[in-house]
């Protein structure tokens, strides 16, 4: 998945809004922790936004990924940090479950926490098609 390895390449230069813009389809469901967070690119762009915009630097770092292109899933784990207006450095630590078709991410899933921490205590870096059994 060509489209997968442009967004890594995106993320790791601190652009998300532009990897955002780029690979995320109108009609994209956006799960944090397993609760809607957005239905649709226009809303979840909005919700991210403001965070983003408001970094003054941002410092890519996106690490475990892995691929099942015959399912158009990508699993990755996003270690970036950003930079605030007064200078303080912030870390991400998150995991992204996506599922791409034509192209475009139609669903992500986004973890962080206890729940992060428990999904890849049970192998999803290894084996990302663990998700389909928790939400069929």
């Amino acid at each position: 998945m060509e489209a997968v390895t442009a967004q890594v390449e995106l993320l790791e230069v601190g652009k998300p809004l532009e990897a955002f813009d780029a690979f995320y389809d109108e009609i994209v469901l956006m799960y944090a922790n397993d609760v809607l967070f957005a239905s649709g690119a226009a809303e979840g762009r909005a919700k991210q936004e403001p965070f983003i915009a408001a970094a003054e630097s941002i410092s890519g770092r996106i690490t475990d990924i892995k691929v099942v292109d015959k399912q158009g899933i990508f699993v990755f784990r996003n270690l970036s940090t950003f930079t605030d207006s007064e200078g303080t450095d912030h870390q991400i630590d998150g995991l992204s479950w996506q599922k791409w078709e034509g192209g475009l991410v139609v669903e992500e899933r986004y973890y962080d926490n206890a729940h992060m921490v428990q999904l890849i205590a049970e192998g999803i870096l290894n084996n990302p098609e663990i998700m389909f059994s928790k939400f069929v």
